[in-house]
């Protein structure tokens, strides 16, 4: 892996504990809103799908068009078998495995 990505691995990690910790340290000893604590619930699935997203469809830096229709094609698969199974970890491993095998059948 270069070191661009890992750095911009690294940085969203470090924003994605910085966004999670603040509240928990500005309400110190309060329970959270309702709103607050559905906020931080979604924020990690999102900030996990755009890290996902920017290792799916960009090498270097650029957008590989040539890679992407069988990308987007997994990545589909990966959000109905998600839905379908209610499993991140199973969507996860389905998305996965269709974005390595199918540039090969192709």
């Amino acid at each position: 892996m270069d070191q661009t990505r890992l750095i911009i691995i690294f940085g969203m990690a470090l924003a994605t504990y910085l966004l999670r910790i603040m509240p928990q340290l500005l309400l110190l000893g309060e329970s959270f809103p309702k709103a607050l604590d559905r906020y931080l619930r979604y924020l990690s699935y999102a900030l996990l799908v755009s890290i996902i997203s920017t290792s799916l469809f960009l090498s270097g830096g650029r957008f590989e068009a040539g890679a992407a229709p069988h990308r987007i094609l997994a990545l589909v698969a990966a959000i109905l078998v998600t839905l379908w199974s209610k499993s991140i970890l199973l969507g996860m491993f389905t998305g996965t495995l269709l974005a390595l095998t199918l540039p090969w059948l192709g």
